[in-house]
């Protein structure tokens, strides 16, 4: 996959925008963020209960929706444009991102400030804070800058200030017996450390030079597209569990907030393996002009082929050990007493899986400027996420919430692979099924034939593997448009 997303080796000499470091040093930093949230999460399932995991998992959802609202969509375009413009400009446009960054910030943290008397007592305190330092704390934009700065391994960093605060808290006020509002508190004080570090390591590699109003404006306006479209993707994914939260009981929220929690796993998989692509995919199409020839297009569909092809054959064999794995995994991260999660642990990782191939597909749209079509797809995926919901909630409302989700997943990818199609060609070609399926099948037969007691051992191993074979079947086809940047731009 390197020699396919990378130019690692032109005329003999390293260079470009390298995917595999990128990849390795912000994989570091967002494995880190990932599991410390998924440990804390863990803990209040295990020692709070499903009734206080239930309320704790909205305080989440109703957070990750302000940064959503704060974001605007402005970190894939930052990414781009850094992509594609030379180091002489990088603090011009840092500025501005810091600049449109505060006035979003404010705007959203204003807004979530009137939520407040809506929300659960519980949960007000955290929401509170979180809204009087939003710019902070949705200070999540970085990765793109340390990494075309050369530097993907500091985003560790930031994670690593995140996990301590967010382990070190959560654990202190368990043991303590803390009130409830305490451990929502502690996971928005852990995302303004996040923020706080990643501003400051920022500051060492680009000056801080805030742009005017107008410019900051520019910047949401030319988001704008991306911005409505994550709002509404963020709204998607936690429709489910809002609506569960209006037709259910608190308990029945935290059964599907523990299983839906592996949804967000994959969600962070998604950008983990996709966020370093953008500054590639934009190189590969350049400056957007008047008149531009279909080169860029021509260059950016092969790139996406590359990428799409081996980041799915993972998806799908990593999907189905997940699924074989359910019910252990759920019973070591939460105990016993989440037996319902399973069901809705299996639905999600097929939405992780379309998840991932719609977020390679959107990475690659960005730098074509073409934004529209997001906000198309994610309106489908709201409108097929309430109708089902609708529909499948009073019939089961674990397996109903899950199943809208999925069903909306699947128009936002269907929405994403015809924008792409018609913008750059299609994306993936019918000689890339065998080595898509082929580890996911691998996996499949491993876990229907082999002996139960052996399945936690085996499924993973042969998902690894094969999926390590169809890996080796992508380097074998050499790339057939190599970039032939200068070394002096080179990211890593």
């Amino acid at each position: 996959m390197l020699r396919l997303v990378n130019r690692l080796s032109v005329r003999r000499r390293a260079g470009g925008l390298r995917y595999g470091a990128n990849l390795l040093g912000q994989a570091a930093g967002r494995g880190v963020y990932l599991a410390a949230g998924f440990a804390a999460f863990a803990m209040v399932g295990r020692f709070a209960g499903p009734a206080a995991l239930g309320r704790y998992g909205l305080a989440l959802a109703i957070l990750a929706l302000a940064l959503i609202a704060a974001d605007f969509g402005t970190t894939l375009t930052f990414g781009a444009r850094l992509g594609a413009l030379g180091p002489q400009m990088r603090a011009a446009e840092f500025g501005r991102m810091l600049s449109a960054r505060l006035v979003l910030g404010l705007a959203t943290g204003a807004a979530l400030l009137c939520a407040l008397p809506m929300l659960p007592d519980a949960i007000r305190p955290a929401l509170a804070l979180a809204a009087l330092l939003m710019p902070l704390a949705a200070a999540r934009f970085l990765d793109a800058l340390f990494q075309v700065c050369a530097r993907p391994a500091w985003s560790v960093w930031p994670s690593l200030a995140n996990a301590a605060l967010l382990i070190g808290g959560t654990a202190l006020a368990l043991w303590l017996q803390l009130p409830e509002a305490a451990l929502s508190l502690v996971a928005v004080a852990a995302g303004i450390a996040y923020g706080a570090v990643g501003l400051a390591l920022a500051l060492r590699l680009v000056p801080a030079r805030p742009a005017s109003l107008p410019h900051a404006l520019a910047t949401i306006r030319a988001a704008a597209g991306v911005g409505v479209s994550n709002a509404l993707g963020a709204l998607n994914g936690r429709i489910s569990l809002m609506m569960l939260a209006a037709f259910a009981g608190a308990a029945e929220l935290g059964q599907f907030t523990a299983g839906f929690r592996f949804f967000e796993l994959g969600a962070a998989v998604a950008i983990t393996l996709c966020a370093p692509l953008v500054p590639v995919f934009g190189r590969a199409v350049g400056p957007i002009v008047e008149g531009r020839s279909r080169a860029g297009t021509t260059t950016l569909r092969a790139r996406v082929r590359g990428a799409l092809v081996p980041i799915l054959a993972a998806s799908c064999a990593g999907a189905v050990a997940a699924c074989a794995l359910a019910e252990p995994l759920v019973r070591l991260a939460f105990g016993p007493g989440f037996g319902g999660a399973v069901p809705v642990l299996r639905i999600a990782t097929g939405m992780s899986v379309l998840l991932i191939a719609a977020t390679v597909l959107f990475a690659g749209l960005v730098p074509l400027g073409r934004t529209g079509f997001a906000v198309r797809g994610s309106a489908a995926a709201c409108a097929t996420n309430l109708i089902a919901c609708a529909l499948l909630i009073p019939w089961d409302p674990l397996l109903g919430a899950g199943l809208a989700a999925l069903l909306a997943e699947a128009a936002m990818l269907l929405v994403l692979a015809h924008a792409f199609w018609r913008e750059a060609g299609p994306p993936a070609a019918l000689a890339d099924v065998p080595t898509v399926a082929a580890p996911a099948l691998l996996t499949a037969l491993a876990w229907a034939a082999g002996p139960a007691a052996l399945v936690p051992a085996i499924v993973p191993a042969v998902a690894i593997l094969s999926v390590a074979l169809a890996g080796w079947l992508c380097l074998r086809r050499a790339p057939t448009d190599p970039l032939d940047l200068p070394l002096p731009d080179a990211s890593s």
